[in-house]
């Protein structure tokens, strides 16, 4: 009996050897019979332990409209089981004591989270708890200003480092910080610790550089960060924070720190190298950690992004004349037709580009253009040549063509490759 029993076993065992990966998994069938299979030999990405979240970095300090509700539209697309934010939602401001103004600047906020499809978590930043009176504001409308949670075994810790009502910015009391140490005390079985605050205590613990009657000095300020640190030293953590409106990794107590950069908040959006972007950070908890990504806003392009309006619209930009094989430029015209196929009105601008190096002048170089629904409109360009030996299909011109509707139905931003010819 023991003989067969472990002969079953291996049997068992042998059968699921010979099976790929993929074919492990019960949900999954398929219709090929031969012994090599048109996949790789890699398992399905289906813990049942692994989810995403998404988090929105600033949108105050200099806001800029029409970003953050971009972002809820296109984070809805991505599907994350909830998004959490590092602060700083409404401008606010440490002189703004008017209720009016305030509980308005909250509705049009929270009418703009009302999009999402899935949980969001509030957290404060300095505009949002700027003095006695926001503080007031956010406790009624939140009740809390700093909480836990635990999703999936992993924590997720939301700090206030807004100090209590009249108490100075970048602090967190006593109150908080015995909290947050029970807090940990209690859940010390979680798989992971995800610490999200507004201002990134720990560079402020460490000095920032400011300007002082014209000389460089480290600043340094006491926040009650470095009792939270040490009872994070030696746990699986993560921290997250904003503020400062620039992407940037750090690397502190063996794990990684992040400042994330803006979801519509003041940015020059100087691209990658200085960390001025507008994204949301996608997150994969995994039992080794976070997985992250960052997501420009611009670069999450929904399934509409073009449609059969627009298709139409653009291939309505028929040029009535192309240039033929000839080495005569000089003095030739190229004729486009404009028509709008929509029932509302755009308007729009057409701009020739020209490289330094090229030997063609086109004119006019700019047009405005003002379409009624179904009006058309014809436009002659003339060309001049600088020099008629030169070749001309090197530095060839280009024309952007930038429309604008009323309604907004339309915002498209096109730069075409005109066909000119030898």
């Amino acid at each position: 009996m023991k003989i067969w029993l472990f002969l079953l076993s291996f049997g068992i065992y042998q059968c699921s050897f010979l099976l790929s990966a993929v074919e492990k998994i019960s949900s999954f069938k398929h219709s090929v019979q031969t012994k090599k299979k048109p996949w790789t030999d890699k398992d399905f990405l289906n813990d049942p332990k692994d989810f995403q979240f998404a988090i929105v970095a600033d949108r105050t300090g200099g806001a800029r409209q029409g970003v953050f509700p971009k972002a809820v539209g296109k984070l809805n697309e991505l599907r994350p089981e909830f998004v959490i934010t590092v602060g700083d939602l409404i401008q606010g401001g440490m002189g703004n004591r008017n209720v009016e103004k305030l509980k308005g600047q909250w509705q049009e906020f929270n009418s703009f989270i009302k999009g999402f499809d899935m949980p969001f978590f509030y957290l404060p930043g300095n505009h949002d708890l700027g003095n006695e009176v926001a503080d007031q504001i956010w406790d009624e409308m939140f009740g809390v200003r700093y909480y836990s949670f635990l999703y999936e075994d992993v924590l997720f810790l939301c700090l206030n480092t807004q100090g209590g009502p009249g108490a100075k910015p970048a602090l967190l009391e006593d109150e908080q910080i015995d909290w947050t140490l029970e807090e940990l005390k209690k859940n010390d079985k979680a798989r992971w610790t995800l610490v999200f605050m507004h201002q990134p205590l720990w560079l402020l613990e460490e000095g920032i550089l400011i300007r002082d009657k014209g000389k460089k000095i480290l600043r340094k300020t006491e926040t009650g960060w470095p009792k939270i640190a040490k009872a994070l030293k030696g746990r699986l953590h993560t921290v997250f924070a904003g503020h400062v409106h620039h992407y940037g990794k750090y690397e502190r107590n063996g794990t990684s720190f992040y400042t994330l950069g803006t979801t519509g908040g003041g940015s020059k959006l100087r691209g990658e190298a200085f960390g001025e972007f507008d994204h949301a950070t996608w997150v994969t908890m995994t039992d080794k950690g976070p997985r992250m990504a960052n997501l420009t806003i611009d670069g999450i392009m929904k399934d509409d992004v073009t449609t059969e309006s627009h298709q139409i619209f653009w291939r309505s930009l028929v040029f009535e004349e192309y240039f033929k094989r000839q080495t005569k430029l000089d003095g030739k015209s190229l004729t486009l037709i404009l028509a709008n196929p929509f029932d509302f009105h755009i308007d729009g601008r057409l701009n020739w580009i020209s490289p330094k190096s090229a030997n063609l002048v086109i004119s006019p170089t700019a047009r405005n253009i003002s379409l009624d629904p179904g009006a058309k409109e014809k436009i002659v360009f003339n060309i001049l040549c600088h020099n008629e030996k030169k070749n001309y299909s090197r530095f060839m011109p280009k024309l952007e063509v930038r429309f604008k509707a009323e309604s907004d139905a339309l915002d498209l931003s096109m730069l075409l490759d005109i066909p000119l010819e030898k």
